[in-house]
């Protein structure tokens, strides 16, 4: 009879799980413009890569309107690239980073802010002394197209890509020396669909064991006139203990 019932108690909090799981997908908020970064933060001796959303950045069709902005993890936000970062003409020319030739399509998230598109750079303003360098590699990807990360024009200073073939090392790597600052970067894409860019974060400071902290999160793009899927982490990879789980939500 004990043993029914504790199995009985097990199969209702699975259900319980599940049901707010499939909540928790309509919980996933769309960025569609505004100004924002990919941050960093060190708490309760933990590296955080999230995404830092101003007060001007839309979250939903509604800006958020808080002084500071607000936080959410990877996971419980979506980057909305519209057809208004569709380069008009298409690709001016080859473009070896992106493998595009003339007029290929490509959609770009400019380093400079363009009114009604993402503003979306990478920060580490949240790290303090003694951390004093941090870099962003990126680890996985899946997309229908090809991305890259770069600064400048078509002659650029290019971080990431993915059109080598290869995911990860020197090649995909953001540098950063120093902490504190933010800046901005052109993201782009050569396919309308749902790109997943997994980042892993690690930041030095010499006062931790072996002198590094690390994180990885998954960023999703819906590019162009798609639907947008929400991350399935946000929902499906709840961890569940004997006596119940938790779900964490982060905010500034």
């Amino acid at each position: 009879m004990n043993r029914f019932i504790i199995t009985s108690a097990r199969i209702c909090l699975v259900g319980v799980v599940f049901a707010f799981a499939g909540n928790a997908a309509a919980d996933v908020v769309e960025y569609s413009a505004g100004h924002s970064d990919i941050g960093l933060a060190y708490e309760d001796g933990e590296l955080h890569l999230h995404y830092h959303f101003g007060s001007d950045a839309i979250l939903d069709g509604n800006p958020t309107g808080v002084v500071g902005g607000v936080e959410y993890d990877p996971s419980e936000a979506v980057v909305r690239v519209t057809n208004d970062a569709l380069y008009a003409g298409g690709a001016p020319g080859p473009i070896s980073f992106l493998g595009l030739d003339t007029g290929d399509p490509v959609w770009i998230l400019p380093q400079s802010n363009a009114g009604g598109l993402p503003f979306l750079g990478i920060a580490t303003e949240e790290l303090d002394a003694p951390f004093n360098s941090a870099s962003f590699e990126m680890t996985g990807f899946s997309g229908p197209g090809q991305f890259a990360l770069w600064q400048g024009g078509f002659t650029p200073s290019v971080f990431m890509q993915t059109n080598d073939g290869v995911i990860g090392g020197p090649s995909d790597t953001l540098s950063i020396a120093g902490v504190g600052s933010h800046d901005h970067y052109n993201w782009g894409f050569t396919e309308e669909g749902v790109y997943d860019i997994q980042l892993t974060a690690t930041a030095f400071n010499s006062s931790l064991p072996g002198g590094f902290a690390t994180d990885t999160g998954t960023f999703r793009f819906v590019v162009g006139n798609v639907t947008a899927i929400p991350e399935p982490s946000s929902f499906a990879a709840i961890a569940l203990a004997a006596t119940g789980f938790l779900v964490r939500r982060r905010r500034a």
